[in-house]
């Protein structure tokens, strides 16, 4: 009797024995519902709420997002759960896969994913021209260019996109600029916006460009202004002077007169274009009213005219 005895209890410490081995009596498996919110900044940092049941408050549970674990894990129920996502990659979205730390550890997925969503302002990576270009040659000294680029790292709205274009005199100038700042207009798409100013760029002068307000798509805006300078050198000055289509293609005579003597290497200055009509009409017959393209002026310098 006493042996069937021994026998029971063997068997029945068997039987314990595979059931604490095994999983009898353990947490089931946590069955998720619901993850709220769905998607955060790239960064990482976002607070993350899953709700469901069978979630194990005793031991603790881990999180991943991807291949990255969430971080601050708190089971305050067996009903929800809340985690620190991790950073990511903007525009990727993860799987999310939650596992009970106590027995059954079975990593299960959520039905939602995690989309990490851009927190990164542009920047600006480059310009045309560069900071702290020299321009010598050109083929007109009243008109270099009309234009810039800048260029960000990734994509922009143009519409946001503020350029503000200073002007100041160079050391070779001979004259001050009649305005301050150039206006213009901003257009582009994708990384790249160009400024078209209103009025030509010429020789002389130095253009500082303050670009601002840029926002990407996702609505990040530049952080801080960026800022970059190039500057036009005078040409030297000429004592004769061909005419040229566009001096008189608008008017002729004193309006011509007045455009040629602008220029940087005639006077740099309209207001001296009777100079040029008291020099040539006493070389030959001069009729200011009939200028033609390719005729010669004489560009008179000198004390005895007033200079230094």
């Amino acid at each position: 009797m006493k042996r069937h005895r021994n026998i029971a209890i063997y068997a029945i410490f068997a039987i314990v024995c595979v059931w604490m081995v095994g999983c009898g009596g353990c947490n089931p498996e946590p069955v998720p519902s619901n993850m709220t919110p769905i998607e955060g900044e790239e960064t990482g940092g976002t607070s993350v709420l899953i709700t469901g049941e069978n979630f194990d408050m005793k031991n603790g549970m881990t999180v991943m997002f991807g291949e990255k674990e969430g971080q601050n894990v708190t089971v305050p129920s067996k009903t929800e759960l809340t985690v620190v996502a991790p950073a990511g990659t903007a525009g990727q979205s993860v799987s999310v896969v939650i596992t009970n730390k106590g027995k059954p550890d079975v990593p299960v997925t959520l039905s939602q994913q995690f989309t990490y969503t851009d927190a990164t302002p542009p920047t600006v990576t480059g310009t045309d021209p560069t900071d702290g270009t020299v321009f010598s040659e050109y083929e007109d000294s009243l008109n270099v260019r009309d234009n810039l680029t800048v260029t960000f790292s990734e994509p922009v709205d143009a519409n946001s996109v503020s350029i503000q274009v200073a002007v100041a005199k160079t050391e070779d100038a001979m004259s001050e600029p009649a305005e301050v700042t150039l206006t213009g207009t901003v257009s582009g798409s994708d990384d790249s916006v160009t400024f078209t100013s209103d009025m030509p760029m010429r020789c002389g002068r130095m253009y500082t460009v303050t670009v601002s307000g840029a926002t990407d798509m996702a609505g990040n805006a530049l952080a801080t202004a960026h800022s970059f300078s190039f500057s036009v050198t005078s040409p030297e000055p000429v004592y004769k002077y061909y005419v040229k289509e566009e001096d008189i293609q608008e008017e002729n005579g004193e309006a011509a007169l007045k455009r040629i003597a602008s220029r940087p290497e005639i006077f740099d200055n309209p207001e001296k274009w009777t100079r040029l009509v008291a020099a040539n009409q006493d070389d030959y017959i001069f009729d200011r009213t009939k200028l033609s393209v390719g005729q010669e002026l004489l560009i008179p310098r000198g004390p005895a005219w007033g200079d230094k």
